[in-house]
């Protein structure tokens, strides 16, 4: 006695992923990190008129604007400003203090890579630097 004959599973689909940001890097970025990096993916809101205040990184963090400009003020008191699709590569440790500002109506969106030792914080709170001048 014959049964039913089998039947051919379909093959699967080759997975897809999630696209969370697509930026273009405008500056050269050299990565050497040590064994047991830790490596995180965070992603960011901050509201109109909102900020990240003044911070730092113990690891290299590479960021993508997804929605909005970032409007970012460093150590020396320059302004760089990034817009939706391009990419930034924040300076490491206490000497590369900054803060970041939405002075936008809309909601800033980023998408940030971070790089850091093993039990560090993704950042580390700081005084606002006081420029000599």
């Amino acid at each position: 006695m014959s049964g039913p004959s089998p039947v051919a599973a379909a093959p699967a689909a080759d997975p897809v992923p999630a696209l969370l940001a697509d930026g273009l890097l405008t500056e050269r970025l050299a990565l050497s990190v040590p064994e047991r990096t830790r490596v995180v993916v965070a992603r960011y809101e901050i509201p109109p008129g909102g900020e990240l205040p003044w911070h730092y990184h113990e690891g290299r963090v590479v960021a993508v604007v997804t929605a909005g400009t970032l409007t970012r003020t460093l150590a020396d008191g320059s302004e760089c400003v990034t817009r939706t699709g391009e990419a930034v590569v924040e300076p490491v440790g206490p000497r590369g203090v900054h803060r970041a500002e939405n002075r936008e109506a809309g909601t800033l969106a980023l998408c940030a890579l971070f790089f850091l030792p093993v039990g560090s914080p993704l950042s580390t709170r700081a005084e606002a630097p006081v420029r000599e001048g």
